[in-house]
């Protein structure tokens, strides 16, 4: 999946299990948020999920980031998140309405290429 539907798709894949996660729990919350043993896993599931949601980061950056545009969204999408603390929601709606203004079909701002490793200068 490429471009719009693949974006769906990843947004989908992204937020549909949390989502249902939290719909899940939901009934047993008001319980298990008072019991000590489960706050002390809450905290170490979270410090795992920031830490894959950063090797995952550094996973996409050098598989998907080709032109100065990538990197422009990149990077825009990592400041709204971890200097203004701004939710994933919001941080995918911005890179993706920022992405397409900077599409090679749009303005097409930032498509040279970022990175030639490998290749003779």
């Amino acid at each position: 999946y490429k471009g719009v539907p693949g974006a769906l798709v990843a947004y989908l894949g992204l937020f549909g299990p949390g989502v249902m996660l939290i719909f899940g729990m939901v009934p047993f919350w008001a319980r298990l948020r008072h019991v000590k043993w489960f706050k002390s896993t809450l905290n170490g599931v979270n410090a795992t999920a920031i830490g894959l949601v950063g090797a995952a980061c550094v996973i996409l950056w050098e598989g998907a980031v080709t032109t100065f545009a990538d990197a422009m969204v990149f990077t825009l999408a990592l400041c709204l998140a971890v200097v203004y603390g701004i939710g994933a929601p919001w941080v995918v709606l911005t890179g993706g309405v920022f992405g397409a203004i900077l599409h090679k079909d749009a303005l097409g701002l930032g498509q040279n290429e970022w990175c030639s490793l490998g290749q003779d200068l």
